[in-house]
């Protein structure tokens, strides 16, 4: 079982809620250099103040893209891929049209994919799933039709609205399924037990607002 240093380093510190402040990013950063975590995860608006705050660091400036809806028009989603590479972000989670999939668009859904993946140019992609909110018969689908199209990590949730918590089942599963991938694991994962147990099933970072509250042997409270 991976100690707590080790699930620090797996850890996404994240704060993406729509009523952040400056003040509570750069708290964000502060906390994910003291515990020594992977790396912020915020919203675009915030990339430029991370990437200043955590220059030298190895802490790294993550981002959440076409969150949490997923529904922009491919153009747009092109668009703000394309501007948080030129932010500065190291890593960009993105939600994925949902309704392609589930509607049985499975190229579409693979095509917008791809798009976004050339937009990036290089940076590591990952996929929010929202496994929680997809027939389980389609759950392969989307993670084959991912990998095809280049990304880097498969996620299970966004860890808000329909995206559900994250399990050791449902991560299990996805390791399974990933023959390239990374799996990235988000949603109600709230203390050390649930990030040992997490870890344990597969995945390879956290997403969690909780992460001090992990560090410190408590429970973390937060939308995700």
């Amino acid at each position: 079982m991976p100690d707590l240093q080790e699930i620090a380093a797996c850890i996404q510190h994240t704060n993406v809620s729509p009523a952040t402040t400056r003040d509570d990013i750069i708290a964000l950063c502060d906390e994910a250099e003291r515990y020594r975590f992977d790396g912020v995860m915020v919203q675009p608006c915030w990339v430029d103040l991370c990437r200043k705050k955590l220059q030298g660091s190895s802490v790294k400036v993550c981002s959440a893209m076409a969150y949490p809806l997923g529904g922009s028009l491919t153009r747009s989603k092109v668009a703000e891929m394309r501007h948080l590479v030129e932010e500065g972000a190291q890593e960009i989670d993105f939600m994925a049209n949902l309704g392609f999939l589930v509607g049985g668009a499975i190229e579409a859904y693979h095509d917008e994919i791809a798009a976004l993946v050339s937009a990036a140019d290089g940076v590591p992609l990952k996929i929010m799933l929202e496994l929680g909110a997809t027939p389980e018969e389609l759950w392969q689908v989307a993670i084959e039709q991912a990998e095809k199209a280049g990304v880097a990590y498969v996620k299970n949730s966004s860890g808000w609205g329909l995206g559900g918590k994250a399990s050791v089942e449902t991560i299990g599963f996805m390791r399974r399924c990933a023959k390239r991938a990374k799996v990235k694991a988000s949603g109600g994962i709230r203390t050390a037990e649930d990030a040992k147990a997490i870890l344990s099933a597969g995945a390879d970072l956290i997403g969690t607002s909780a992460g001090p509250a992990i560090m410190a042997g408590q429970v973390g409270e937060g939308a995700y």
